[in-house]
């Protein structure tokens, strides 16, 4: 099977997650030809929750899945960030920039049946059950070689797969950073309900959150700790992991009833150089896996797919042109966010007395300018400016 020789603008993108399906979503509606290969058979089997931006909201709108997610996500209409041990709070409200919520909280999997319903109505091809063997480009076309043989060629290539075909691209660098912890993940349900409030609760072994869930009384949780606590936790019966979160976070969400689908996995800084070479480009977590204090990296990656699509679409006839470009446009955006998430971690997880003076009177002197709070909303809903 090979494919005619690739119209302009024309994309293959190798990842049919929520990163490359929104890229794909935009393409066609930009009037990109746009392909897309997944190795998965049948419906996403990922458990995660994820947590939307303002702005990631109004991507999916914008490629015609919101309407489709919007019953299935819980608002979130303030953040509460505090420290354990230690003074200084600060909470940003959605009024702080005038937005009907800062974000949303959503099941991977309910997003990923509204863009997959979205692209069968878009009438973007996605062909499943396709494993990579090999992808390459020249001075005319990106070639994408499966394991059964046939070949695809188009003006452009973009993995979006997470990371899983990068080490078919040997010119594209991995670099990590291992923060030695684990992330535990469940779902809690408390004694009250928990009114669109999200927490972020930073603690000397690593940050604590907990997002609204669509139940009144539910969260999901994530739990940040060495990689041995996180064993420990794992194997705790249920009332005895309740009660050693509970004096984890506190009350201030309420009090613990129950813990159900506890997971881990480990946390790595990973970043890929260049963001694109010749007719190649890597989005998402292909191009950037960060921790999850703040909750940036998926909505960095949406981010991503708008901005590749935006510069294929304006010069469809020079791919290597578009691709360089997207590569510098998003240098700014990606550093600052990995940067910012880099910094909370090291900052917060220094337990030092000076240390955590200094965290608590930033942490005031923030809740009390409304001018930082609002910098501090748009950044977290948006991204930096374009």
């Amino acid at each position: 099977m090979a494919d005619p020789a690739a119209t302009p603008g024309s994309v293959l993108v190798i990842g049919a997650g929520p990163v490359g399906a929104t890229f794909a979503l935009l393409a066609a509606r930009l009037g990109l030809p746009a392909t897309l290969l997944d190795a998965r058979t049948g419906a996403t089997r990922e458990s995660r929750t994820l947590a939307l931006s303002y702005g990631s909201r109004a991507l999916l709108e914008r490629v015609g899945a919101w309407a489709d997610c919007a019953s299935r996500a819980a608002d979130i209409h303030r953040i509460h960030t505090s420290q354990q041990g230690a003074f200084g709070r600060v909470l940003i409200d959605r009024t702080d920039v005038g937005l009907p919520a800062l974000g949303h909280v959503l099941a991977y999997a309910d997003l990923q049946d509204a863009l997959d319903a979205a692209l069968v109505r878009a009438g973007v091809e996605v062909r499943f059950g396709a494993r990579i063997a090999a992808i390459a480009d020249d001075a005319a076309h990106a070639t994408v070689t499966l394991e059964d043989g046939g070949t695809l060629s188009a003006s452009a290539a973009v993995l979006a797969d997470g990371g899983a075909n990068l080490s078919k691209l040997p010119r594209f660098a991995t670099q990590e950073k291992d923060y030695a912890q684990s992330a535990l993940l469940a779902h809690v349900t408390c004694d009250r309900a928990h009114g669109h409030t999200a927490y972020e609760r930073f603690t000397p072994e690593g940050p604590a959150a907990l997002l609204p869930a669509m139940d009144a009384q539910t969260y999901s949780m994530v739990w940040v700790s060495s990689h041995p606590r996180i064993d420990e936790l794992m194997d705790l019966g249920e009332p005895a992991f309740l009660a050693a979160f509970q004096q984890h976070f506190g009350h201030r969400a309420g009090r613990f009833l129950s813990a159900s689908g506890r997971k881990r996995f480990p946390l790595r800084l990973r970043t890929v150089q260049p963001r694109a070479s010749g007719r190649i480009a890597v989005i998402g977590n292909a191009a950037q896996a960060l921790h999850p204090v703040a909750g940036q990296g998926f909505n960095l990656g949406l981010r991503d797919a708008l901005m590749l699509a935006e510069a294929i679409a304006a010069t469809p006839g020079d791919a290597v042109r578009a691709l360089a470009g997207y590569a510098d446009a998003r240098a700014g955006d990606v550093e600052r966010s990995i940067g910012f998430t880099d910094l909370l971690v090291g900052l917060f997880g220094n337990d030092h007395a000076p240390t955590r003076l200094v965290r608590g009177a930033g942490l005031l002197a923030l809740d009390a300018l409304p001018l930082a709070r609002r910098l501090l909303a748009a950044r977290m809903s948006f991204g930096a400016p374009r």
